[in-house]
Protein backbone atom coordinates (compact mmCIF):
# COMPACT_ATOMS: atom_id res chain seq x y z
CA UNK A 1 0.00 0.00 0.00
CA UNK A 2 2.85 2.53 0.49
CA UNK A 3 2.74 3.54 -3.15
CA UNK A 4 -0.80 4.88 -2.68
CA UNK A 5 -0.23 6.81 0.54
CA UNK A 6 0.51 10.11 -1.19
CA UNK A 7 -2.75 9.87 -3.17
CA UNK A 8 -4.75 8.98 -0.07
CA UNK A 9 -3.20 11.91 1.76
CA UNK A 10 -4.11 14.16 -1.16
CA UNK A 11 -7.75 13.02 -1.03
CA UNK A 12 -7.84 13.65 2.73
CA UNK A 13 -6.53 17.20 2.29
CA UNK A 14 -8.98 17.87 -0.55
CA UNK A 15 -11.85 16.66 1.60
CA UNK A 16 -10.78 18.81 4.56
CA UNK A 17 -10.65 21.96 2.45
CA UNK A 18 -13.90 21.26 0.62
CA UNK A 19 -16.00 20.26 3.63
CA UNK A 20 -14.30 22.10 6.52
CA UNK A 21 -14.66 18.90 8.53
CA UNK A 22 -12.07 16.70 10.19
CA UNK A 23 -10.70 13.91 7.98
CA UNK A 24 -8.91 10.73 9.08
CA UNK A 25 -7.54 7.75 7.18
CA UNK A 26 -7.55 4.39 8.98
CA UNK A 27 -5.86 1.39 7.39
CA UNK A 28 -6.98 -2.25 7.49
CA UNK A 29 -5.19 -2.76 10.83
CA UNK A 30 -7.11 0.15 12.43
CA UNK A 31 -4.02 2.36 12.44
CA UNK A 32 -4.57 6.11 11.96
CA UNK A 33 -2.19 7.08 9.16
CA UNK A 34 -3.50 10.57 8.37
CA UNK A 35 -5.47 12.97 10.52
CA UNK A 36 -6.40 16.52 9.51
CA UNK A 37 -8.82 19.00 11.03
CA UNK A 38 -9.63 21.87 13.35
CA UNK A 39 -11.75 20.23 16.05
CA UNK A 40 -10.18 19.45 19.41
CA UNK A 41 -11.97 17.55 22.15
CA UNK A 42 -11.57 19.48 25.44
CA UNK A 43 -9.18 17.78 27.87
CA UNK A 44 -11.91 17.18 30.45
CA UNK A 45 -14.03 15.25 27.89
CA UNK A 46 -11.29 12.99 26.54
CA UNK A 47 -11.92 10.16 29.03
CA UNK A 48 -15.46 9.91 27.60
CA UNK A 49 -14.81 10.65 23.91
CA UNK A 50 -12.88 7.77 22.37
CA UNK A 51 -10.75 8.01 19.24
CA UNK A 52 -12.58 7.60 15.96
CA UNK A 53 -10.93 4.22 15.25
CA UNK A 54 -12.23 2.94 18.59
CA UNK A 55 -15.88 3.94 18.27
CA UNK A 56 -16.73 3.19 14.62
CA UNK A 57 -17.47 -0.22 13.22
CA UNK A 58 -15.91 0.07 9.78
CA UNK A 59 -16.79 -2.14 6.85
CA UNK A 60 -14.46 -4.45 5.01
CA UNK A 61 -13.96 -4.82 1.29
CA UNK A 62 -16.65 -7.49 0.95
CA UNK A 63 -19.44 -5.25 2.26
CA UNK A 64 -21.96 -4.00 -0.27
CA UNK A 65 -21.78 -0.37 0.87
CA UNK A 66 -19.09 1.92 -0.48
CA UNK A 67 -19.84 4.45 2.25
CA UNK A 68 -21.51 4.46 5.65
CA UNK A 69 -23.15 7.17 7.75
CA UNK A 70 -22.46 6.58 11.46
CA UNK A 71 -24.33 8.11 14.42
CA UNK A 72 -23.41 7.80 18.10
CA UNK A 73 -25.28 8.05 21.39
CA UNK A 74 -23.57 11.42 21.83
CA UNK A 75 -25.50 12.57 18.71
CA UNK A 76 -22.25 13.05 16.81
CA UNK A 77 -22.03 11.73 13.25
CA UNK A 78 -19.34 10.44 10.91
CA UNK A 79 -18.99 9.46 7.25
CA UNK A 80 -16.77 6.51 6.35
CA UNK A 81 -15.74 5.69 2.78
CA UNK A 82 -13.70 2.62 1.90
CA UNK A 83 -10.56 3.11 -0.15
CA UNK A 84 -9.71 0.52 -2.81
CA UNK A 85 -7.21 0.05 -5.59
CA UNK A 86 -7.33 -2.71 -8.20
CA UNK A 87 -9.90 -4.60 -6.09
CA UNK A 88 -7.67 -4.39 -3.04
CA UNK A 89 -9.16 -2.92 0.16
CA UNK A 90 -6.79 -0.32 1.68
CA UNK A 91 -8.79 1.15 4.55
CA UNK A 92 -11.33 3.91 5.26
CA UNK A 93 -11.44 7.67 5.04
CA UNK A 94 -13.48 9.09 7.95
CA UNK A 95 -15.13 12.52 7.82
CA UNK A 96 -16.40 14.00 11.09
CA UNK A 97 -17.53 14.48 13.74
CA UNK A 98 -20.45 16.64 12.62
CA UNK A 99 -23.98 17.34 13.81
CA UNK A 100 -27.29 17.10 11.94
CA UNK A 101 -29.20 18.93 14.66
CA UNK A 102 -28.60 22.42 16.04
CA UNK A 103 -27.04 21.96 19.50
CA UNK A 104 -29.11 23.35 22.36
CA UNK A 105 -29.24 22.85 26.10
CA UNK A 106 -32.02 20.24 25.90
CA UNK A 107 -29.98 18.18 23.49
CA UNK A 108 -26.91 18.42 25.76
CA UNK A 109 -28.90 17.37 28.83
CA UNK A 110 -30.35 14.40 26.93
CA UNK A 111 -26.82 13.32 26.01
CA UNK A 112 -25.71 13.64 29.64
CA UNK A 113 -28.72 11.69 30.94
CA UNK A 114 -28.65 8.93 28.31
CA UNK A 115 -24.89 8.37 28.64
CA UNK A 116 -24.81 8.78 32.44
CA UNK A 117 -22.31 11.64 32.34
CA UNK A 118 -21.69 14.18 35.08
CA UNK A 119 -23.93 17.24 34.89
CA UNK A 120 -20.88 19.38 35.66
CA UNK A 121 -19.75 18.65 32.07
CA UNK A 122 -22.79 20.41 30.59
CA UNK A 123 -21.18 23.74 29.70
CA UNK A 124 -18.01 22.11 28.35
CA UNK A 125 -20.05 19.75 26.15
CA UNK A 126 -22.18 22.63 24.92
CA UNK A 127 -19.14 24.72 23.95
CA UNK A 128 -17.57 21.72 22.21
CA UNK A 129 -20.73 20.94 20.25
CA UNK A 130 -21.04 24.56 19.13
CA UNK A 131 -17.63 24.15 17.50
CA UNK A 132 -18.74 21.14 15.41
CA UNK A 133 -19.94 21.50 11.80
CA UNK A 134 -23.72 21.38 11.29
CA UNK A 135 -24.89 19.80 8.02
CA UNK A 136 -28.01 18.07 6.73
CA UNK A 137 -28.26 14.32 6.15
CA UNK A 138 -28.67 15.11 2.44
CA UNK A 139 -25.34 16.97 2.37
CA UNK A 140 -23.69 14.12 4.28
CA UNK A 141 -24.83 11.69 1.59
CA UNK A 142 -23.54 14.00 -1.16
CA UNK A 143 -20.14 14.18 0.57
CA UNK A 144 -20.08 10.40 0.96
CA UNK A 145 -20.96 9.81 -2.71
CA UNK A 146 -18.45 12.38 -4.01
CA UNK A 147 -15.67 11.03 -1.82
CA UNK A 148 -16.41 7.46 -2.92
CA UNK A 149 -15.70 8.30 -6.56
CA UNK A 150 -12.12 9.20 -5.60
CA UNK A 151 -11.59 6.61 -2.89
CA UNK A 152 -12.63 3.69 -5.09
CA UNK A 153 -10.33 4.78 -7.92
CA UNK A 154 -7.12 5.56 -6.07
CA UNK A 155 -4.94 4.17 -8.87
CA UNK A 156 -6.36 6.78 -11.28
CA UNK A 157 -5.32 9.60 -8.95
CA UNK A 158 -1.91 7.98 -8.52
CA UNK A 159 -1.28 7.97 -12.28
CA UNK A 160 -2.72 11.38 -13.19
CA UNK A 161 -1.73 14.93 -12.27
CA UNK A 162 -3.88 18.01 -12.71
CA UNK A 163 -2.42 21.05 -14.44
CA UNK A 164 -3.80 24.38 -13.24
CA UNK A 165 -3.12 27.67 -15.01
CA UNK A 166 -4.38 31.19 -14.43
CA UNK A 167 -5.47 34.13 -16.56
CA UNK A 168 -5.74 37.75 -15.50
CA UNK A 169 -8.14 40.38 -16.83
CA UNK A 170 -7.76 44.12 -16.43
CA UNK A 171 -10.68 46.55 -16.26
CA UNK A 172 -8.70 49.68 -15.42
CA UNK A 173 -9.98 53.02 -16.71
CA UNK A 174 -7.85 55.87 -17.97
CA UNK A 175 -10.14 58.57 -16.55
CA UNK A 176 -8.02 60.79 -14.22
CA UNK A 177 -9.18 61.54 -10.66
CA UNK A 178 -9.43 65.25 -9.80
CA UNK A 179 -7.48 66.71 -6.87
CA UNK A 180 -10.70 67.90 -5.20
CA UNK A 181 -12.19 64.42 -5.37
CA UNK A 182 -8.97 62.92 -4.04
CA UNK A 183 -8.85 65.42 -1.11
CA UNK A 184 -12.49 64.80 -0.22
CA UNK A 185 -11.99 61.05 -0.33
CA UNK A 186 -8.92 61.30 1.93
CA UNK A 187 -10.79 63.42 4.50
CA UNK A 188 -13.67 60.94 4.50
CA UNK A 189 -11.22 58.05 4.96
CA UNK A 190 -9.60 59.73 7.99
CA UNK A 191 -12.99 60.34 9.61
CA UNK A 192 -14.01 56.75 8.86
CA UNK A 193 -10.83 55.28 10.39
CA UNK A 194 -11.17 57.44 13.51
CA UNK A 195 -14.76 56.29 13.92
CA UNK A 196 -13.73 52.64 13.56
CA UNK A 197 -11.25 52.93 16.45
CA UNK A 198 -13.75 54.86 18.56
CA UNK A 199 -16.36 52.14 18.00
CA UNK A 200 -13.79 49.45 18.81
CA UNK A 201 -12.87 51.06 22.13
CA UNK A 202 -16.52 51.49 23.05
CA UNK A 203 -17.16 47.86 22.13
CA UNK A 204 -14.34 46.56 24.33
CA UNK A 205 -15.41 48.72 27.26
CA UNK A 206 -18.98 47.45 26.91
CA UNK A 207 -17.73 43.85 27.03
CA UNK A 208 -15.51 44.57 30.03
CA UNK A 209 -18.43 46.09 31.97
CA UNK A 210 -21.05 43.59 30.80
CA UNK A 211 -23.10 46.36 29.18
CA UNK A 212 -25.27 44.46 26.69
CA UNK A 213 -27.40 47.53 25.87
CA UNK A 214 -24.26 49.41 24.80
CA UNK A 215 -23.26 46.54 22.53
CA UNK A 216 -26.64 46.72 20.79
CA UNK A 217 -26.37 50.50 20.49
CA UNK A 218 -22.92 50.24 18.86
CA UNK A 219 -24.13 47.77 16.25
CA UNK A 220 -27.22 49.87 15.54
CA UNK A 221 -25.22 53.01 14.76
CA UNK A 222 -22.29 51.36 12.97
CA UNK A 223 -21.61 48.50 10.60
CA UNK A 224 -18.96 46.02 11.75
CA UNK A 225 -18.99 43.21 9.23
CA UNK A 226 -16.60 40.88 7.51
CA UNK A 227 -16.89 43.00 4.37
CA UNK A 228 -15.30 45.95 6.19
CA UNK A 229 -12.42 43.69 7.17
CA UNK A 230 -11.99 42.03 3.79
CA UNK A 231 -11.44 45.25 1.82
CA UNK A 232 -7.85 45.39 3.07
CA UNK A 233 -6.69 42.36 1.06
CA UNK A 234 -9.15 41.81 -1.80
CA UNK A 235 -7.31 38.85 -3.35
CA UNK A 236 -8.69 36.44 -0.75
CA UNK A 237 -11.46 38.33 1.08
CA UNK A 238 -12.82 35.40 3.10
CA UNK A 239 -9.36 34.41 4.35
CA UNK A 240 -8.61 38.02 5.26
CA UNK A 241 -11.93 38.32 7.04
CA UNK A 242 -11.21 35.19 9.04
CA UNK A 243 -7.76 36.40 10.06
CA UNK A 244 -9.13 39.71 11.32
CA UNK A 245 -12.03 37.92 13.03
CA UNK A 246 -9.39 35.94 14.95
CA UNK A 247 -7.93 39.29 16.05
CA UNK A 248 -11.38 40.43 17.19
CA UNK A 249 -11.79 37.20 19.13
CA UNK A 250 -8.44 37.80 20.86
CA UNK A 251 -9.17 41.39 21.95
CA UNK A 252 -12.66 40.38 23.11
CA UNK A 253 -11.20 37.70 25.36
CA UNK A 254 -8.81 40.27 26.86
CA UNK A 255 -11.74 42.62 27.52
CA UNK A 256 -13.65 39.75 29.15
CA UNK A 257 -10.60 38.97 31.29
CA UNK A 258 -10.51 42.58 32.50
CA UNK A 259 -14.21 42.24 33.25
CA UNK A 260 -13.51 39.40 35.67
CA UNK A 261 -14.51 36.40 33.55
CA UNK A 262 -12.66 33.29 34.67
CA UNK A 263 -9.84 32.05 32.37
CA UNK A 264 -11.57 28.67 32.03
CA UNK A 265 -14.74 30.34 30.69
CA UNK A 266 -12.68 32.62 28.45
CA UNK A 267 -10.65 29.71 27.08
CA UNK A 268 -13.81 27.75 26.31
CA UNK A 269 -15.50 30.65 24.51
CA UNK A 270 -12.49 31.81 22.53
CA UNK A 271 -11.70 28.24 21.48
CA UNK A 272 -15.25 27.72 20.31
CA UNK A 273 -15.20 30.91 18.23
CA UNK A 274 -11.76 30.17 16.78
CA UNK A 275 -13.12 26.93 15.34
CA UNK A 276 -16.37 28.55 14.15
CA UNK A 277 -14.44 31.34 12.41
CA UNK A 278 -12.28 28.84 10.54
CA UNK A 279 -15.31 26.78 9.53
CA UNK A 280 -17.25 29.66 7.94
CA UNK A 281 -17.56 29.30 4.19
CA UNK A 282 -19.28 32.58 3.22
CA UNK A 283 -18.98 36.28 4.01
CA UNK A 284 -22.52 36.30 5.40
CA UNK A 285 -21.70 33.53 7.89
CA UNK A 286 -18.61 35.42 8.99
CA UNK A 287 -20.54 38.68 9.38
CA UNK A 288 -23.15 36.98 11.57
CA UNK A 289 -20.39 35.53 13.76
CA UNK A 290 -18.65 38.91 14.09
CA UNK A 291 -21.91 40.43 15.36
CA UNK A 292 -22.56 37.50 17.72
CA UNK A 293 -19.14 37.31 19.40
CA UNK A 294 -19.14 40.64 21.32
CA UNK A 295 -22.68 40.05 22.60
CA UNK A 296 -21.85 36.55 23.85
CA UNK A 297 -18.67 37.69 25.58
CA UNK A 298 -20.61 40.57 27.13
CA UNK A 299 -23.38 38.27 28.41
CA UNK A 300 -20.78 35.92 29.89
CA UNK A 301 -19.11 38.79 31.78
CA UNK A 302 -22.45 39.99 33.11
CA UNK A 303 -23.49 36.51 34.24
CA UNK A 304 -20.25 34.87 35.37
CA UNK A 305 -17.87 37.66 36.38
CA UNK A 306 -16.14 37.17 39.72
CA UNK A 307 -14.41 40.54 39.60
CA UNK A 308 -15.93 41.88 42.81
CA UNK A 309 -14.75 38.92 44.91
CA UNK A 310 -11.29 38.35 46.31
CA UNK A 311 -9.08 35.51 45.12
CA UNK A 312 -10.16 32.99 47.77
CA UNK A 313 -13.88 33.49 47.16
CA UNK A 314 -13.36 33.34 43.39
CA UNK A 315 -11.57 30.00 43.66
CA UNK A 316 -14.29 28.61 45.95
CA UNK A 317 -17.07 29.63 43.53
CA UNK A 318 -15.15 28.17 40.60
CA UNK A 319 -14.69 24.89 42.44
CA UNK A 320 -18.40 24.74 43.29
CA UNK A 321 -19.44 25.40 39.69
CA UNK A 322 -17.18 22.68 38.32
CA UNK A 323 -18.14 20.07 40.95
CA UNK A 324 -21.83 20.83 41.42
CA UNK A 325 -22.82 17.15 41.48
CA UNK A 326 -19.84 16.06 43.62
CA UNK A 327 -18.75 16.29 47.24
CA UNK A 328 -19.07 19.95 48.19
CA UNK A 329 -18.69 19.71 51.93
CA UNK A 330 -16.81 22.58 53.56
CA UNK A 331 -13.98 20.16 54.30
CA UNK A 332 -13.73 18.98 50.69
CA UNK A 333 -13.67 22.51 49.29
CA UNK A 334 -11.18 23.85 51.84
CA UNK A 335 -8.93 20.84 51.27
CA UNK A 336 -9.00 21.40 47.49
CA UNK A 337 -8.12 25.08 48.02
CA UNK A 338 -5.52 24.28 50.69
CA UNK A 339 -7.05 26.58 53.33
CA UNK A 340 -8.64 26.06 56.72
CA UNK A 341 -12.42 25.45 56.73
CA UNK A 342 -12.93 28.22 59.29
CA UNK A 343 -11.13 30.86 57.24
CA UNK A 344 -12.91 29.82 54.03
CA UNK A 345 -16.32 29.87 55.71
CA UNK A 346 -15.74 33.30 57.26
CA UNK A 347 -14.42 34.91 54.07
CA UNK A 348 -17.13 33.42 51.85
CA UNK A 349 -19.92 34.65 54.14
CA UNK A 350 -18.34 38.11 54.35
CA UNK A 351 -18.20 38.56 50.57
CA UNK A 352 -21.32 36.78 49.29
CA UNK A 353 -23.61 37.40 52.31
CA UNK A 354 -24.38 33.65 52.26
CA UNK A 355 -22.70 30.72 53.91
CA UNK A 356 -21.24 28.10 51.61
CA UNK A 357 -24.02 25.56 52.16
CA UNK A 358 -26.68 28.16 51.28
CA UNK A 359 -24.80 29.13 48.13
CA UNK A 360 -24.32 25.51 47.03
CA UNK A 361 -27.97 24.64 47.67
CA UNK A 362 -29.12 27.68 45.68
CA UNK A 363 -26.93 26.71 42.72
CA UNK A 364 -28.12 23.10 42.85
CA UNK A 365 -31.79 24.05 43.11
CA UNK A 366 -31.45 26.49 40.19
CA UNK A 367 -29.94 23.70 38.12
CA UNK A 368 -32.72 21.33 39.22
CA UNK A 369 -35.40 23.85 38.25
CA UNK A 370 -33.87 24.23 34.80
CA UNK A 371 -33.81 20.47 34.26
CA UNK A 372 -37.34 20.13 35.61
CA UNK A 373 -38.67 22.75 33.20
CA UNK A 374 -36.98 21.25 30.18
CA UNK A 375 -36.71 17.51 30.74
CA UNK A 376 -39.15 14.70 31.50
CA UNK A 377 -36.95 13.22 34.23
CA UNK A 378 -38.13 11.96 37.60
CA UNK A 379 -37.62 14.17 40.65
CA UNK A 380 -35.45 11.46 42.21
CA UNK A 381 -33.11 11.37 39.22
CA UNK A 382 -32.92 15.17 39.12
CA UNK A 383 -31.99 15.28 42.81
CA UNK A 384 -29.06 12.92 42.25
CA UNK A 385 -28.01 14.68 39.05
CA UNK A 386 -27.53 18.00 40.85
CA UNK A 387 -25.69 16.53 43.82
CA UNK A 388 -28.33 15.68 46.44
CA UNK A 389 -27.93 12.14 47.79
CA UNK A 390 -31.06 12.36 49.95
CA UNK A 391 -34.42 12.92 48.22
CA UNK A 392 -36.07 14.14 51.42
CA UNK A 393 -33.35 16.74 51.97
CA UNK A 394 -33.64 17.82 48.32
CA UNK A 395 -37.38 18.30 48.74
CA UNK A 396 -36.88 20.24 51.97
CA UNK A 397 -34.31 22.62 50.43
CA UNK A 398 -36.38 23.02 47.27
CA UNK A 399 -39.48 23.99 49.26
CA UNK A 400 -37.49 26.44 51.37
CA UNK A 401 -36.12 28.25 48.30
CA UNK A 402 -39.09 27.96 45.93
CA UNK A 403 -42.02 27.90 48.35
CA UNK A 404 -43.32 24.53 47.15
CA UNK A 405 -42.16 20.95 46.69
CA UNK A 406 -40.52 19.82 43.42
CA UNK A 407 -43.66 17.89 42.46
CA UNK A 408 -45.87 20.92 43.12
CA UNK A 409 -43.51 23.13 41.13
CA UNK A 410 -43.57 20.78 38.15
CA UNK A 411 -47.38 20.50 38.31
CA UNK A 412 -47.79 24.28 38.38
CA UNK A 413 -45.42 24.77 35.45
CA UNK A 414 -47.18 22.13 33.35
Amino acid sequence: MPEYLSSIEKICKFTLNLTNMDVTFIDTSSNVLFEYGHTQVPQILRPYWKNVNEILSLHDYNSDEDALLHSTSYMTNFISVKVCSNNKYLGNIIVGPYLIEEPNILMIENIIFENKLSISLKNTIKQYYLSLPLISTYKAKIIAESLSYSALNIQFIESHSVGIGDRKYSFQTVTPISQDTLKKTTEQSIDYIEQIYKNENELLHAVETGNIEKIEEIFEKSSITSRDLQDRVPNDPLRTGKNLAFVLNTILRKAAEKGGLHPMDIHSMSGKYAVQIEQTTTSNQLSELIVKMPSEYCKAVKKLSLKNFNYLTQKAIEYIRINLDGDLSLEAISSALDISPTMLSRQFKKETKHNITEYINAQRINEAVYIMENQNISVTDIAYMVGFNDLNYFTKVFKKLKGMTPSEYRKNKS
